[in-house]
């Protein structure tokens, strides 16, 4: 029985990584079936490191005592942890979140009934009428860039909805650790990525400059991508002592703050 589903979820993993294109729709369809999400990613401290060192980079970076955004959009918020996370640093902000899981998009709907202002859209496409016009102070995009197969398009579109003095958070995988996301999903570790790939971080720098996205920083983390107390601590001990040039070939994570030019 466990031999068939690891040959079950291999088939799946060759199906999601070979299909080309893909679309948001498809994505969304996807994530609705991921039922136990937050279940899963509650445990993980790759999971919640996303969100720690996107934040200590960004008050590193950012004059954060002449920065009060009004409005702050969460792209692909699926269960809205980014939304909860920020809203406790930014509470009086207007958060727009946005999925393309009409199913996830629920969940962060139930859970994030503390955040006071709040919106949420269902993105089908990167034309949806209820985002134009918009300009927003914040924008997360918390491992999004992956799951989007027009990732050019979709850098400008972010781009569009930022003004002169915003900001964009974006994290996204590195592109040599899709293989140990396949490996933790066919063994039931990990849930899936669904429709995805992995890009390199040439093709991200490229689209980033193309939309005039200036790079205020840059850091990799997470080396070691267990959730014991001894591999965390030699992960935040390594992350120390490696130099930079290292950590962005190796390390399982890129993120950026960015800022229009």
């Amino acid at each position: 029985m466990f031999l068939k589903k690891i040959i079950s979820r291999a088939k799946l993993e060759w199906q999601y990584y070979t299909k080309r294109p893909w679309s948001l729709e498809e994505v969304g369809k996807f994530w609705d079936t991921v039922e136990d999400y937050d279940k899963i990613n509650d445990k993980l401290y790759t999971y919640k490191e996303r969100f720690n060192v996107s934040k200590k980079k960004f008050f590193e970076n950012v004059n954060i005592k002449n920065f009060y955004p009004k409005k702050i959009l969460d792209i692909q918020t699926r269960s809205g942890n980014g939304s909860l996370f920020w809203n406790d640093i930014y509470p009086n902000a207007h958060f727009t979140c946005v999925d393309f899981s009409e199913g996830l998009l629920n969940n962060a709907k139930n859970k994030i009934s503390k955040i006071n202002y709040k919106k949420f859209i269902l993105l089908k496409n990167l034309d949806d009428i209820p985002l134009k016009n918009e300009e927003y102070d914040l924008v997360l995009c918390y491992e999004t860039l992956e799951h989007v197969y027009e990732y050019e398009k979709f850098i400008k579109f972010l781009t569009k909805l930022m003004n002169k003095n915003s900001y964009l958070i974006l994290t996204t995988p590195n592109v040599i650790w899709e293989v140990v996301h396949w490996i933790t999903a066919i063994v039931g570790y990990n849930h899936s990525e669904g429709p995805h790939r992995f890009i390199s971080k040439k093709k991200i720098d490229k689209v980033l400059a193309d939309n005039k996205l200036i790079t205020i920083s840059y850091t990799s983390s997470i080396f070691f991508p267990f959730n014991n107390k001894i591999s965390i601590c030699l992960d935040k001990i390594i992350t120390k002592l490696l130099p930079n040039f290292i950590k962005e070939k190796l390390f399982l994570r890129h993120i950026y703050i960015l800022k229009k030019n």
